[in-house]
Protein backbone atom coordinates (compact mmCIF):
# COMPACT_ATOMS: atom_id res chain seq x y z
CA UNK A 1 0.00 0.00 0.00
CA UNK A 2 1.94 3.32 -1.48
CA UNK A 3 1.88 6.18 1.17
CA UNK A 4 2.60 9.47 -0.57
CA UNK A 5 5.66 11.48 1.79
CA UNK A 6 6.11 14.85 1.80
CA UNK A 7 8.72 15.91 0.22
CA UNK A 8 10.17 18.47 2.95
CA UNK A 9 10.04 15.79 5.60
CA UNK A 10 12.44 13.61 3.04
CA UNK A 11 14.90 16.44 3.35
CA UNK A 12 14.77 16.96 6.75
CA UNK A 13 15.45 13.15 7.33
CA UNK A 14 18.59 13.69 5.27
CA UNK A 15 19.88 16.34 6.20
CA UNK A 16 19.77 15.53 9.66
CA UNK A 17 21.30 12.58 8.43
CA UNK A 18 24.37 14.67 7.13
CA UNK A 19 24.76 16.70 9.77
CA UNK A 20 24.81 13.60 12.56
CA UNK A 21 27.57 12.45 10.17
CA UNK A 22 29.68 15.18 10.27
CA UNK A 23 29.62 15.75 13.87
CA UNK A 24 30.26 12.25 14.25
CA UNK A 25 33.33 12.79 11.75
CA UNK A 26 34.27 15.66 13.83
CA UNK A 27 34.71 13.52 17.08
CA UNK A 28 37.77 11.94 18.45
CA UNK A 29 36.05 9.16 19.93
CA UNK A 30 34.08 6.63 17.48
CA UNK A 31 31.35 5.12 19.34
CA UNK A 32 29.71 2.28 18.55
CA UNK A 33 26.95 2.05 16.14
CA UNK A 34 23.68 1.60 17.86
CA UNK A 35 20.13 0.29 16.10
CA UNK A 36 17.26 -0.24 16.93
CA UNK A 37 15.02 -2.07 14.42
CA UNK A 38 11.44 -2.18 14.44
CA UNK A 39 8.67 -4.67 12.71
CA UNK A 40 5.40 -4.01 13.32
CA UNK A 41 1.93 -4.87 12.75
CA UNK A 42 -0.67 -2.38 11.31
CA UNK A 43 -2.90 -1.16 14.25
CA UNK A 44 -0.46 -2.71 16.98
CA UNK A 45 0.86 0.52 18.16
CA UNK A 46 4.08 0.63 16.77
CA UNK A 47 4.00 4.30 16.00
CA UNK A 48 2.93 5.70 19.39
CA UNK A 49 5.98 3.28 20.87
CA UNK A 50 8.31 4.51 17.97
CA UNK A 51 7.42 8.04 19.31
CA UNK A 52 8.17 7.30 23.01
CA UNK A 53 11.41 5.38 22.34
CA UNK A 54 12.58 8.92 19.70
CA UNK A 55 11.47 11.38 22.55
CA UNK A 56 13.69 8.84 25.16
CA UNK A 57 17.01 8.18 23.71
CA UNK A 58 16.79 11.61 20.83
CA UNK A 59 17.52 9.18 17.86
CA UNK A 60 16.28 9.95 14.46
CA UNK A 61 13.72 7.67 13.03
CA UNK A 62 13.84 6.28 9.83
CA UNK A 63 10.13 5.03 8.76
CA UNK A 64 9.47 2.50 5.36
CA UNK A 65 8.05 5.19 3.82
CA UNK A 66 11.28 6.76 3.62
CA UNK A 67 13.61 4.28 3.01
CA UNK A 68 10.95 3.71 0.09
CA UNK A 69 11.77 6.76 -1.35
CA UNK A 70 15.64 6.48 -0.67
CA UNK A 71 15.62 3.18 -2.81
CA UNK A 72 13.04 3.85 -5.11
CA UNK A 73 13.23 7.77 -6.23
CA UNK A 74 17.18 7.81 -6.17
CA UNK A 75 16.79 10.04 -8.67
CA UNK A 76 16.51 13.08 -6.43
CA UNK A 77 19.80 12.67 -5.25
CA UNK A 78 18.53 11.99 -2.04
CA UNK A 79 20.45 8.68 -1.19
CA UNK A 80 23.23 10.73 -2.98
CA UNK A 81 23.53 13.21 -0.49
CA UNK A 82 24.09 10.70 2.10
CA UNK A 83 26.38 8.44 0.82
CA UNK A 84 28.77 11.49 0.14
CA UNK A 85 28.47 12.24 3.99
CA UNK A 86 30.17 9.53 4.91
CA UNK A 87 33.67 8.91 4.13
CA UNK A 88 35.58 6.98 1.15
CA UNK A 89 36.33 3.71 3.23
CA UNK A 90 32.68 3.92 4.33
CA UNK A 91 31.45 3.76 0.93
CA UNK A 92 33.63 0.86 0.10
CA UNK A 93 32.27 -0.87 2.94
CA UNK A 94 28.89 -0.15 2.21
CA UNK A 95 29.09 -1.10 -1.65
CA UNK A 96 31.24 -4.51 -0.39
CA UNK A 97 28.25 -4.95 2.26
CA UNK A 98 25.44 -4.72 -0.63
CA UNK A 99 27.43 -7.12 -2.96
CA UNK A 100 27.84 -9.73 -0.58
CA UNK A 101 24.09 -9.04 0.74
CA UNK A 102 22.54 -9.23 -2.55
CA UNK A 103 24.73 -10.45 -5.24
CA UNK A 104 25.09 -9.41 -8.73
CA UNK A 105 22.15 -7.72 -9.72
CA UNK A 106 20.67 -4.41 -11.93
CA UNK A 107 22.33 -2.06 -9.70
CA UNK A 108 19.48 1.04 -10.52
CA UNK A 109 16.94 -2.26 -9.09
CA UNK A 110 14.71 -1.14 -5.92
CA UNK A 111 16.46 -4.63 -4.03
CA UNK A 112 19.86 -2.93 -4.61
CA UNK A 113 19.11 0.84 -3.48
CA UNK A 114 17.00 -0.30 0.05
CA UNK A 115 19.81 -2.03 1.75
CA UNK A 116 22.07 0.73 0.62
CA UNK A 117 20.13 2.83 2.54
CA UNK A 118 19.94 1.21 5.69
CA UNK A 119 23.88 0.81 5.72
CA UNK A 120 23.72 4.46 5.23
CA UNK A 121 21.58 5.50 7.84
CA UNK A 122 23.61 2.55 10.29
CA UNK A 123 26.56 4.74 10.45
CA UNK A 124 24.82 6.44 13.31
CA UNK A 125 22.84 5.44 16.16
CA UNK A 126 19.07 5.36 14.73
CA UNK A 127 15.67 3.36 14.39
CA UNK A 128 14.38 1.96 11.79
CA UNK A 129 10.92 1.31 11.19
CA UNK A 130 10.10 -1.83 8.52
CA UNK A 131 11.28 -2.86 4.92
CA UNK A 132 13.11 -6.13 7.01
CA UNK A 133 16.11 -4.37 8.23
CA UNK A 134 16.43 -6.81 10.88
CA UNK A 135 17.34 -8.96 8.12
CA UNK A 136 20.13 -6.69 7.17
CA UNK A 137 21.11 -5.46 10.37
CA UNK A 138 21.84 -8.75 12.58
CA UNK A 139 23.63 -6.65 15.26
CA UNK A 140 20.74 -4.48 15.81
CA UNK A 141 17.72 -4.71 18.61
CA UNK A 142 15.39 -6.39 16.52
CA UNK A 143 11.94 -5.58 17.99
CA UNK A 144 8.39 -7.38 16.69
CA UNK A 145 5.26 -5.13 17.98
CA UNK A 146 2.39 -6.93 17.17
CA UNK A 147 -1.45 -7.44 18.45
CA UNK A 148 -4.27 -9.76 17.57
CA UNK A 149 -7.16 -9.02 15.36
CA UNK A 150 -9.42 -7.61 16.95
CA UNK A 151 -7.53 -5.16 18.68
CA UNK A 152 -5.77 -3.61 15.24
CA UNK A 153 -9.07 -3.56 13.61
CA UNK A 154 -10.25 -1.39 17.18
CA UNK A 155 -7.17 0.53 16.69
CA UNK A 156 -7.50 1.41 13.17
CA UNK A 157 -11.45 2.28 13.44
CA UNK A 158 -10.43 4.73 16.64
CA UNK A 159 -7.46 6.48 14.84
CA UNK A 160 -8.41 6.61 11.09
CA UNK A 161 -12.35 6.98 12.03
CA UNK A 162 -12.82 4.14 9.28
CA UNK A 163 -15.44 1.68 9.17
CA UNK A 164 -14.76 -1.61 10.86
CA UNK A 165 -15.23 -3.42 7.47
CA UNK A 166 -12.55 -0.67 6.03
CA UNK A 167 -10.00 -1.53 9.03
CA UNK A 168 -10.65 -5.18 8.10
CA UNK A 169 -9.74 -4.62 4.29
CA UNK A 170 -7.24 -2.64 5.45
CA UNK A 171 -5.18 -4.43 7.35
CA UNK A 172 -5.08 -7.77 5.61
CA UNK A 173 -4.40 -5.88 2.45
CA UNK A 174 -1.33 -4.52 4.09
CA UNK A 175 -0.51 -8.29 5.70
CA UNK A 176 -0.21 -9.64 2.49
CA UNK A 177 2.09 -6.94 0.93
CA UNK A 178 4.33 -6.94 3.97
CA UNK A 179 4.51 -11.00 4.19
CA UNK A 180 5.01 -10.89 -0.16
CA UNK A 181 7.88 -8.51 1.02
CA UNK A 182 9.56 -10.16 3.50
CA UNK A 183 9.17 -13.79 1.93
CA UNK A 184 10.95 -12.17 -1.62
CA UNK A 185 13.66 -10.59 0.64
CA UNK A 186 14.60 -13.71 2.48
CA UNK A 187 14.57 -15.52 -0.84
CA UNK A 188 17.24 -12.79 -2.77
CA UNK A 189 19.19 -12.89 1.15
CA UNK A 190 19.41 -16.68 1.08
CA UNK A 191 17.27 -16.68 4.56
CA UNK A 192 15.08 -19.08 5.51
CA UNK A 193 11.15 -17.30 5.68
CA UNK A 194 10.33 -19.89 7.78
CA UNK A 195 12.18 -18.04 10.78
CA UNK A 196 10.51 -14.79 9.66
CA UNK A 197 7.12 -16.26 9.78
CA UNK A 198 8.17 -17.74 12.91
CA UNK A 199 9.50 -14.42 14.13
CA UNK A 200 13.07 -16.14 15.14
CA UNK A 201 14.82 -13.37 13.65
CA UNK A 202 13.86 -11.13 16.65
CA UNK A 203 14.93 -10.59 19.63
CA UNK A 204 12.12 -9.44 21.48
CA UNK A 205 8.16 -9.46 20.52
CA UNK A 206 5.39 -7.57 22.26
CA UNK A 207 2.08 -7.74 22.00
CA UNK A 208 -0.39 -4.94 22.91
CA UNK A 209 -3.36 -6.55 23.49
CA UNK A 210 -2.40 -6.45 27.19
CA UNK A 211 1.14 -4.08 27.89
CA UNK A 212 0.23 -0.30 27.20
CA UNK A 213 2.12 1.21 24.74
CA UNK A 214 4.06 3.40 27.21
CA UNK A 215 4.74 -0.27 29.03
CA UNK A 216 6.12 -1.81 25.84
CA UNK A 217 8.49 1.53 24.70
CA UNK A 218 9.77 1.30 28.33
CA UNK A 219 10.64 -2.59 27.59
CA UNK A 220 12.56 -1.55 24.47
CA UNK A 221 14.28 0.47 26.14
CA UNK A 222 15.45 -1.13 29.00
CA UNK A 223 16.34 -3.94 26.46
CA UNK A 224 18.47 -1.25 24.54
CA UNK A 225 20.40 0.22 27.13
CA UNK A 226 21.77 -3.46 28.50
CA UNK A 227 22.79 -4.17 25.23
CA UNK A 228 24.16 -0.81 23.79
CA UNK A 229 25.03 -0.07 27.11
CA UNK A 230 23.12 3.14 27.61
CA UNK A 231 22.77 6.16 30.76
CA UNK A 232 19.20 6.56 30.93
CA UNK A 233 17.54 8.46 33.44
CA UNK A 234 14.81 6.15 33.71
CA UNK A 235 12.96 7.92 36.83
CA UNK A 236 12.15 11.07 34.29
CA UNK A 237 11.34 8.01 31.73
CA UNK A 238 8.80 7.45 34.94
CA UNK A 239 7.58 10.48 34.91
CA UNK A 240 7.08 10.67 31.37
CA UNK A 241 5.09 7.88 30.99
CA UNK A 242 2.71 8.79 34.45
CA UNK A 243 1.70 11.98 32.51
CA UNK A 244 0.84 10.56 29.20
Amino acid sequence: MHIPVPKDLVEKAVKSFQAAMQMKQQQAHQQSKRMITISRQLGSGGKRITELLQQWLDWPVWDKEILDVLASQSHLGYQKKMFEAVDEKTQDEIESLVSLTLGHIDKNAYLYLLPKAIFLIAQHDAIIIGRGAHLFLPASLKVRIKASFPVRVENIMRSAGSSRKEAQEKIRAVDQEREAFTKELCRRLGKPYAESKNHLHYDLEISTDTIRMEEAALLILIAAMERFGLKIDLEKVLKDMRLS
